[in-house]
């Protein structure tokens, strides 16, 4: 069920991969799309979620709602979920940002009741 939820994110235009990640940077379950997802990729994922985390104490303890990365040809999304959850995006840099961030937050509740 949770593969049918994250395959609606690549039904849109030029998203590459879709991912619900653990904090420690384990994929929990993912559907891609011509990339391939290393483990050099998962432990910089951890590290932006983290840094994104330690980040927020700065605002006060304010809660993180999304982090966006961007690359020379792609970018990285990457929303809380649930406590340790997050959900994560690849796309390349030609992809609709807005309605890759409304799915994200369209989906999410469901997202949390399969976790």
């Amino acid at each position: 069920m949770l593969k049918q939820i994250l395959n609606k994110f690549l039904i849109l235009n030029d998203v590459q991969a879709a991912l619900v990640v653990q904090e420690n940077g384990e994929i929990i379950e993912s559907m891609k799309s011509g990339i391939t997802i290393r483990q050099d990729l998962q432990d910089a994922i951890a590290t932006i979620m983290l840094d994104s985390r330690k980040t927020a104490t700065q605002f006060g303890n304010a809660p993180l709602s999304m982090v966006f990365v961007e690359f020379s040809e792609s970018f990285l999304i990457l929303g809380p979920v649930m406590e340790e959850f997050y959900l994560v995006i690849i796309a390349k840099n030609t992809a609709n940002i807005g309605q890759i961030t409304y799915e994200m937050k369209k989906n999410q509740d469901a997202i949390i009741s399969l976790l």
